[in-house]
């Protein structure tokens, strides 16, 4: 932190000097324009053209004797740190290739650009500035509500766990992506601004939108336990009102975020203990494993419906804290 002495100027102004290393950094010159912005108790200086102020970034990953899970962790690291180029080089490159190359495609706007035997390449194709978060969040919504759905319907009926497991891989993108955005406008007033966005309207996103996606694995998660069980009907329709109850509470919450309607955002918070006894109840009423099963049998189904029900109790405390960031936005 710098502290700059304020000079009176004339009358009706003052003056207070810019850092050179800020001014050489932003490419400013003489008579350039710069935005000045004094709500929240301080003032933010910032380019008046939010592009510029976007540098591109480069970083070469060393993919040798590397695990591809280790290369996946890297590059997705790289990703979230908002670099727009990305090369991975190894002098086997070509035995991992497609698995790098899926990794990439799963990052929204990396685009695999050049590849030869030893390196690939990959640009960011995707402009921040122009990125809603708010289109974002509402995608990752639309595509949680269908998860759901399709989830609550697997009780009873044939599962949809790969159709469910797809579209989780659509939220992981457009959260990977949205969280990207987020950093980087908090690290750039002018971003932020170009964005519409107050810095705790940024922090309240970066909160919906990871609980967004824990909501999205759950459903991924409690469509596979249910496909390797069957279900005794009353146990079914037990559990089929508890998850449809969650389910139109989690719209409630994102009806409160939308909405900023925070009467309907304390209504889902206050009745959390409710749906988490409801789940203990449930549970303890159903894993006394039926006398008629195989002990080996029986252990899989009170294994199996204890992980729903653990699932169900973490989407439903994803939920409260949705309903918590409502209540705390202006």
């Amino acid at each position: 932190m710098e502290f700059r002495k304020l000079i009176s100027f004339g009358r009706s102004s003052y003056v207070v000097s810019i850092p050179k290393p800020w001014v050489l950094k932003n490419r400013l010159k003489k008579g350039d324009l710069i935005s000045v912005d004094g709500e929240g108790g301080g003032l933010v200086l910032s380019l008046n053209n939010s592009h510029a102020l976007i540098e591109p970034k480069e970083i070469t990953i060393d993919a040798e004797k590397k695990e591809i899970d280790l290369i996946r962790a890297e590059i997705v690291s790289a990703y979230l740190n908002n670099y727009g180029t990305i090369n991975i080089s190894s002098s086997s490159i070509e035995q991992n290739s497609m698995e790098i190359k899926n990794i990439l495609r799963n990052l929204t706007g990396m685009e695999v650009m050049e590849q030869t035997s030893q390196r690939i390449v990959a640009k960011d194709l995707v402009n921040e500035s122009e990125i809603s978060l708010k289109t974002l969040i509402r995608r990752m919504d639309i595509i949680t509500r269908a998860m759901i759905d399709d989830s609550i319907s697997s009780i009873d009926g044939p599962s949809h766990y790969k159709s469910i497991d797809q579209r989780d891989n659509d939220v992981n993108r457009l959260h990977f992506l949205a969280y990207r955005v987020i950093r980087e406008a908090m690290k750039n007033p002018a971003l932020a601004k170009s964005l519409k966005m107050t810095p705790w309207e940024l922090v309240i996103s970066q909160g919906v939108v990871e609980r967004l996606e824990k909501i999205a694995d759950r459903q991924k998660r409690i469509a596979r336990y249910l496909q390797s069980i069957k279900l005794p009907e009353h146990v079914a329709g037990e559990l089929k009102k508890i998850y449809t109850d969650m389910r139109d509470r989690y719209l409630d919450v994102m009806k409160a975020y939308y909405t900023n309607d925070k009467k309907l955002a304390f209504e889902v918070e206050v009745t959390n203990k409710e749906r988490i006894l409801a789940c203990e109840k449930f549970h303890s009423k159903s894993t006394g494993c039926p006398i008629k099963l195989k002990i080996k049998k029986a252990w899989g189904y009170c294994t199996e419906l204890s992980r729903i029900v653990e699932n169900l109790n973490a989407m439903t405390t994803s939920i409260k804290y949705i309903s918590r960031a409502v209540i705390s936005m202006d």
